[in-house]
Protein backbone atom coordinates (compact mmCIF):
# COMPACT_ATOMS: atom_id res chain seq x y z
CA UNK A 1 0.00 0.00 0.00
CA UNK A 2 2.96 2.54 0.96
CA UNK A 3 4.57 1.60 -2.17
CA UNK A 4 1.46 2.45 -4.48
CA UNK A 5 0.97 5.53 -2.86
CA UNK A 6 4.87 6.83 -3.37
CA UNK A 7 4.57 5.96 -7.22
CA UNK A 8 1.54 7.97 -7.34
CA UNK A 9 2.56 10.95 -5.47
CA UNK A 10 5.82 10.60 -8.19
CA UNK A 11 3.55 11.01 -10.83
CA UNK A 12 1.54 14.21 -9.72
CA UNK A 13 4.46 15.82 -9.36
CA UNK A 14 6.40 14.70 -13.04
CA UNK A 15 2.78 16.27 -14.30
CA UNK A 16 3.08 19.46 -12.38
CA UNK A 17 6.20 20.04 -13.85
CA UNK A 18 5.01 19.43 -17.37
CA UNK A 19 2.53 21.83 -16.78
CA UNK A 20 5.02 24.52 -15.47
CA UNK A 21 6.84 23.53 -18.21
CA UNK A 22 3.92 24.13 -21.14
CA UNK A 23 3.11 27.66 -19.21
CA UNK A 24 6.86 28.94 -19.36
CA UNK A 25 7.21 28.50 -23.01
CA UNK A 26 3.80 29.81 -23.51
CA UNK A 27 4.79 32.69 -22.12
CA UNK A 28 7.85 32.92 -23.98
CA UNK A 29 5.75 32.60 -27.28
CA UNK A 30 3.48 35.54 -25.93
CA UNK A 31 6.33 37.39 -25.60
CA UNK A 32 7.68 36.78 -28.69
CA UNK A 33 4.54 37.24 -30.44
CA UNK A 34 4.49 41.07 -28.75
CA UNK A 35 8.08 41.67 -28.99
CA UNK A 36 8.52 40.43 -32.17
CA UNK A 37 5.77 42.32 -34.46
CA UNK A 38 7.08 45.64 -36.77
CA UNK A 39 4.93 49.18 -36.47
CA UNK A 40 4.43 49.75 -39.93
CA UNK A 41 2.41 52.73 -41.59
CA UNK A 42 0.96 51.66 -45.00
CA UNK A 43 -0.12 53.94 -47.72
CA UNK A 44 -2.55 52.63 -50.11
CA UNK A 45 -3.94 55.52 -53.15
CA UNK A 46 -3.01 58.10 -50.72
CA UNK A 47 -4.89 56.51 -47.58
CA UNK A 48 -3.18 55.66 -44.42
CA UNK A 49 -3.59 53.36 -42.25
CA UNK A 50 -1.19 52.08 -39.20
CA UNK A 51 -0.70 48.09 -38.31
CA UNK A 52 1.18 45.43 -36.78
CA UNK A 53 3.19 42.57 -38.90
CA UNK A 54 5.63 39.79 -38.45
CA UNK A 55 5.80 39.81 -42.22
CA UNK A 56 9.34 39.98 -43.30
CA UNK A 57 8.87 41.53 -46.85
CA UNK A 58 6.85 44.08 -47.88
CA UNK A 59 5.28 41.57 -50.73
CA UNK A 60 4.40 39.86 -47.40
CA UNK A 61 2.57 42.75 -45.75
CA UNK A 62 0.69 43.88 -48.98
CA UNK A 63 -0.47 40.11 -49.44
CA UNK A 64 -1.39 40.43 -45.61
CA UNK A 65 -3.59 43.16 -45.88
CA UNK A 66 -5.10 42.08 -49.38
CA UNK A 67 -3.52 44.66 -51.34
CA UNK A 68 -2.51 43.41 -55.21
CA UNK A 69 -0.19 45.19 -57.52
CA UNK A 70 0.94 45.07 -60.74
CA UNK A 71 4.17 45.67 -62.99
CA UNK A 72 2.54 48.94 -63.50
CA UNK A 73 1.97 49.98 -60.19
CA UNK A 74 4.24 52.49 -58.15
CA UNK A 75 5.81 50.79 -54.55
CA UNK A 76 8.08 51.89 -52.29
CA UNK A 77 10.23 50.44 -50.98
CA UNK A 78 10.56 47.70 -53.26
CA UNK A 79 8.65 44.30 -52.88
CA UNK A 80 11.33 42.61 -52.16
CA UNK A 81 12.67 45.37 -49.54
CA UNK A 82 12.64 43.46 -45.88
CA UNK A 83 10.52 45.17 -43.27
CA UNK A 84 11.86 46.99 -40.16
CA UNK A 85 9.80 48.88 -37.76
CA UNK A 86 8.03 52.42 -38.06
CA UNK A 87 8.48 51.57 -41.63
CA UNK A 88 6.24 53.37 -44.24
CA UNK A 89 4.81 51.20 -47.07
CA UNK A 90 3.47 53.22 -50.10
CA UNK A 91 1.54 51.65 -52.98
CA UNK A 92 0.19 53.82 -56.31
CA UNK A 93 -2.15 52.43 -58.57
CA UNK A 94 -1.41 53.31 -62.29
CA UNK A 95 -4.63 54.44 -63.92
CA UNK A 96 -5.67 54.68 -67.67
CA UNK A 97 -4.75 57.91 -69.11
CA UNK A 98 -4.84 58.88 -73.33
CA UNK A 99 -2.85 61.34 -74.84
CA UNK A 100 -3.78 62.81 -77.50
CA UNK A 101 -1.14 64.21 -79.79
CA UNK A 102 -2.45 66.04 -83.30
CA UNK A 103 -4.19 63.13 -84.56
CA UNK A 104 -2.73 60.75 -83.05
CA UNK A 105 -3.89 58.85 -79.36
CA UNK A 106 -1.41 57.40 -77.21
CA UNK A 107 -2.81 55.16 -73.91
CA UNK A 108 -0.89 54.49 -71.28
CA UNK A 109 -1.35 53.56 -67.68
CA UNK A 110 0.26 56.03 -65.01
CA UNK A 111 1.30 56.70 -61.55
CA UNK A 112 1.81 60.24 -62.18
CA UNK A 113 0.48 62.58 -60.02
CA UNK A 114 -0.11 65.93 -63.07
CA UNK A 115 -0.18 66.03 -66.79
CA UNK A 116 3.23 67.31 -67.07
CA UNK A 117 4.48 64.49 -65.41
CA UNK A 118 2.30 61.83 -67.51
CA UNK A 119 4.11 63.89 -70.31
CA UNK A 120 7.29 63.25 -69.32
CA UNK A 121 6.78 59.47 -68.74
CA UNK A 122 6.44 58.88 -71.59
CA UNK A 123 9.32 60.49 -72.72
CA UNK A 124 7.17 63.98 -74.41
CA UNK A 125 8.95 67.04 -74.17
CA UNK A 126 7.53 70.09 -74.19
CA UNK A 127 8.09 73.83 -75.32
CA UNK A 128 7.11 76.57 -72.97
CA UNK A 129 4.56 77.86 -76.48
CA UNK A 130 3.09 74.23 -76.87
CA UNK A 131 -0.59 73.83 -76.34
CA UNK A 132 -1.84 71.54 -73.56
CA UNK A 133 -5.77 70.81 -72.05
CA UNK A 134 -6.05 70.26 -69.47
CA UNK A 135 -3.66 72.15 -67.76
CA UNK A 136 0.02 70.92 -67.36
CA UNK A 137 -0.57 71.34 -63.44
CA UNK A 138 -4.20 69.49 -63.63
CA UNK A 139 -4.17 66.96 -60.68
CA UNK A 140 -4.48 63.34 -63.12
CA UNK A 141 -7.46 60.80 -62.82
CA UNK A 142 -8.83 57.69 -64.75
CA UNK A 143 -9.76 57.62 -67.73
CA UNK A 144 -8.29 61.17 -68.80
CA UNK A 145 -7.38 62.62 -72.27
CA UNK A 146 -4.62 65.00 -72.51
CA UNK A 147 -4.64 66.96 -75.50
CA UNK A 148 -1.00 67.87 -76.60
CA UNK A 149 -1.14 70.64 -80.03
CA UNK A 150 2.77 71.13 -80.54
CA UNK A 151 3.60 74.64 -81.78
CA UNK A 152 5.82 74.85 -84.62
CA UNK A 153 7.69 77.15 -87.08
CA UNK A 154 8.79 77.32 -90.66
CA UNK A 155 10.79 79.90 -92.01
CA UNK A 156 10.22 81.00 -95.92
CA UNK A 157 13.01 82.97 -98.09
CA UNK A 158 12.17 85.04 -101.09
CA UNK A 159 13.82 87.56 -103.36
CA UNK A 160 11.35 90.31 -103.89
CA UNK A 161 12.42 92.59 -106.54
CA UNK A 162 12.98 96.83 -105.82
CA UNK A 163 11.50 98.97 -108.40
CA UNK A 164 13.99 102.22 -109.17
CA UNK A 165 13.62 105.60 -109.01
CA UNK A 166 13.38 107.59 -111.91
CA UNK A 167 15.14 110.96 -112.37
CA UNK A 168 14.43 113.57 -114.43
CA UNK A 169 17.30 116.02 -115.35
CA UNK A 170 16.68 119.21 -117.47
CA UNK A 171 18.46 119.44 -120.58
CA UNK A 172 18.68 122.88 -122.25
CA UNK A 173 20.46 121.36 -125.91
CA UNK A 174 17.66 119.33 -126.40
CA UNK A 175 14.22 120.39 -127.52
CA UNK A 176 11.30 121.98 -125.25
CA UNK A 177 9.47 118.81 -124.03
CA UNK A 178 11.55 116.17 -125.45
CA UNK A 179 12.71 113.19 -123.08
CA UNK A 180 16.16 111.24 -123.82
CA UNK A 181 16.57 108.06 -121.66
CA UNK A 182 20.78 108.76 -119.97
CA UNK A 183 20.57 105.89 -118.21
CA UNK A 184 18.63 103.10 -117.85
CA UNK A 185 17.15 101.74 -114.59
CA UNK A 186 17.75 98.70 -112.99
CA UNK A 187 15.53 96.99 -110.37
CA UNK A 188 17.11 96.21 -106.98
CA UNK A 189 16.64 92.35 -104.57
CA UNK A 190 15.90 92.37 -101.69
CA UNK A 191 15.99 89.41 -99.24
CA UNK A 192 13.20 88.63 -96.86
CA UNK A 193 13.10 85.61 -94.16
CA UNK A 194 9.55 84.92 -93.39
CA UNK A 195 8.92 82.82 -89.75
CA UNK A 196 5.09 81.41 -89.83
CA UNK A 197 4.02 79.85 -86.84
CA UNK A 198 1.97 76.83 -86.50
CA UNK A 199 -0.59 75.63 -84.07
CA UNK A 200 -0.86 72.27 -85.00
CA UNK A 201 -0.65 72.31 -88.91
CA UNK A 202 -3.04 75.77 -88.81
CA UNK A 203 -0.74 78.85 -89.33
CA UNK A 204 -1.51 81.45 -86.78
CA UNK A 205 0.95 84.71 -87.03
CA UNK A 206 3.76 85.50 -89.71
CA UNK A 207 5.92 87.94 -89.12
CA UNK A 208 8.84 89.06 -91.48
CA UNK A 209 12.49 87.92 -89.33
CA UNK A 210 15.15 89.57 -91.90
CA UNK A 211 14.73 91.92 -94.53
CA UNK A 212 18.21 92.72 -96.20
CA UNK A 213 19.20 94.58 -99.65
CA UNK A 214 21.21 92.10 -101.62
CA UNK A 215 21.32 94.69 -104.64
CA UNK A 216 20.44 98.25 -104.54
CA UNK A 217 18.22 99.42 -107.28
CA UNK A 218 19.60 101.97 -109.78
CA UNK A 219 17.86 104.71 -110.69
CA UNK A 220 16.84 105.72 -114.46
CA UNK A 221 17.60 109.15 -115.59
CA UNK A 222 16.23 110.99 -118.52
CA UNK A 223 16.62 114.35 -119.46
CA UNK A 224 14.07 116.90 -120.41
CA UNK A 225 14.45 119.04 -123.11
CA UNK A 226 14.36 122.41 -122.41
CA UNK A 227 15.64 124.38 -125.32
CA UNK A 228 12.30 126.60 -126.49
CA UNK A 229 11.82 127.36 -130.03
CA UNK A 230 10.65 130.58 -131.15
CA UNK A 231 8.22 131.05 -133.73
CA UNK A 232 7.63 133.97 -135.45
CA UNK A 233 3.81 135.69 -136.08
CA UNK A 234 2.79 135.21 -139.46
CA UNK A 235 1.95 138.82 -140.39
CA UNK A 236 -0.15 138.58 -143.04
CA UNK A 237 -0.99 141.99 -144.71
CA UNK A 238 -4.66 142.32 -145.19
CA UNK A 239 -5.36 144.48 -147.91
CA UNK A 240 -7.59 146.76 -147.40
CA UNK A 241 -10.23 147.97 -150.00
CA UNK A 242 -12.57 151.58 -149.23
CA UNK A 243 -11.70 150.60 -145.38
CA UNK A 244 -12.70 146.56 -145.55
CA UNK A 245 -10.92 144.06 -145.05
CA UNK A 246 -10.87 140.94 -147.34
CA UNK A 247 -10.47 137.22 -145.32
CA UNK A 248 -8.33 135.18 -146.78
CA UNK A 249 -9.27 132.00 -148.42
CA UNK A 250 -9.33 128.14 -146.33
CA UNK A 251 -11.04 125.99 -144.32
CA UNK A 252 -13.58 127.31 -142.28
CA UNK A 253 -15.12 126.46 -138.61
CA UNK A 254 -16.84 127.49 -136.08
CA UNK A 255 -15.91 127.93 -132.65
CA UNK A 256 -16.72 128.30 -128.95
CA UNK A 257 -13.71 130.92 -128.11
CA UNK A 258 -12.77 132.05 -124.58
CA UNK A 259 -9.79 134.32 -123.95
CA UNK A 260 -6.49 134.38 -121.56
CA UNK A 261 -3.65 136.54 -120.26
CA UNK A 262 -0.17 135.56 -119.69
CA UNK A 263 0.12 134.55 -116.02
CA UNK A 264 -3.03 135.50 -115.18
CA UNK A 265 -5.35 132.68 -113.89
CA UNK A 266 -4.25 129.54 -112.34
CA UNK A 267 -1.44 127.61 -114.15
CA UNK A 268 -0.86 129.92 -116.93
CA UNK A 269 2.62 130.67 -117.51
CA UNK A 270 4.17 133.01 -120.04
CA UNK A 271 5.12 130.16 -122.59
CA UNK A 272 2.93 127.94 -124.84
CA UNK A 273 3.33 124.63 -125.27
CA UNK A 274 5.21 124.82 -128.49
CA UNK A 275 7.67 127.58 -126.87
CA UNK A 276 6.50 130.51 -127.86
CA UNK A 277 5.66 133.28 -126.40
CA UNK A 278 2.46 133.82 -125.07
CA UNK A 279 1.06 137.08 -126.63
CA UNK A 280 -1.71 138.59 -129.16
CA UNK A 281 -1.82 136.25 -132.42
CA UNK A 282 -1.35 132.81 -129.94
CA UNK A 283 -4.09 130.82 -129.51
CA UNK A 284 -4.70 127.54 -127.53
CA UNK A 285 -6.65 124.66 -129.55
CA UNK A 286 -7.35 121.02 -129.53
CA UNK A 287 -4.29 119.21 -131.59
CA UNK A 288 -6.62 116.57 -132.57
CA UNK A 289 -9.14 119.00 -134.63
CA UNK A 290 -6.31 121.93 -135.51
CA UNK A 291 -2.69 121.07 -135.28
CA UNK A 292 0.06 123.03 -133.54
CA UNK A 293 1.51 125.32 -135.51
CA UNK A 294 -1.00 125.77 -137.84
CA UNK A 295 -1.61 128.95 -139.28
CA UNK A 296 -5.42 131.14 -138.54
CA UNK A 297 -7.02 134.03 -139.03
CA UNK A 298 -10.09 134.53 -136.76
CA UNK A 299 -12.99 137.23 -137.53
CA UNK A 300 -13.27 140.04 -135.02
CA UNK A 301 -9.28 138.72 -134.28
CA UNK A 302 -7.09 138.58 -136.75
CA UNK A 303 -4.33 136.42 -137.94
CA UNK A 304 -3.09 133.83 -135.33
CA UNK A 305 -0.46 130.76 -134.85
CA UNK A 306 -2.02 127.04 -133.07
CA UNK A 307 1.00 127.26 -130.60
CA UNK A 308 -0.84 126.22 -127.08
CA UNK A 309 -2.79 123.72 -125.61
CA UNK A 310 -4.80 124.07 -122.76
CA UNK A 311 -7.11 121.35 -119.81
CA UNK A 312 -10.57 122.99 -121.06
CA UNK A 313 -10.04 123.71 -124.93
CA UNK A 314 -11.01 119.91 -126.17
CA UNK A 315 -12.79 119.62 -129.52
CA UNK A 316 -14.72 122.66 -130.95
CA UNK A 317 -13.13 124.67 -128.74
CA UNK A 318 -10.54 127.71 -129.04
CA UNK A 319 -8.47 130.57 -126.68
CA UNK A 320 -7.37 133.51 -127.37
CA UNK A 321 -4.36 135.33 -126.13
CA UNK A 322 -4.64 138.80 -125.20
CA UNK A 323 -1.95 141.09 -123.82
CA UNK A 324 -4.11 142.18 -120.53
CA UNK A 325 -6.98 140.36 -118.31
CA UNK A 326 -8.73 143.49 -119.42
CA UNK A 327 -8.90 142.49 -123.09
CA UNK A 328 -10.22 139.16 -121.70
CA UNK A 329 -13.05 140.63 -120.04
CA UNK A 330 -14.29 142.57 -122.95
CA UNK A 331 -14.07 139.53 -125.06
CA UNK A 332 -16.04 136.80 -123.12
CA UNK A 333 -16.93 133.95 -124.68
CA UNK A 334 -18.39 134.12 -128.13
CA UNK A 335 -18.90 131.77 -131.02
CA UNK A 336 -16.27 133.26 -134.09
CA UNK A 337 -15.35 132.09 -137.23
CA UNK A 338 -12.12 130.63 -137.67
CA UNK A 339 -10.23 130.14 -141.01
CA UNK A 340 -7.62 127.71 -141.61
CA UNK A 341 -5.18 129.17 -143.88
CA UNK A 342 -3.89 128.09 -146.69
CA UNK A 343 -0.08 127.33 -147.27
Amino acid sequence: MGARFHQIARSLRDRRYEIILLSLIMVLVLIDLVNGANQVRLVVDGKAKEIKTRARTVAAVLRENGVTVKASDKVAPRLSSKVNGDMAIEVKHAVPVTIALNEQKIETMSTASTVEEVLEDIGLRLKPADHVKPNKKEKVTAGMTVEVTPVTSKCEVAKIPVPYQQVIKRDPALDYGKKLVVAKGKPGLLLRVTETILKGDQPVKRQVKLESIISPPQSEVVAVGTKRKVARLVRSPIRVTRGEARTPAGRVLYMQATAYAPYYGRGVDGVTANGMQAQKGVVAVDPRVIPLGTKLYIEGYGYAVAADTGGAIKGNRIDLCYNTPAECFRFGRQTVKVTILDD
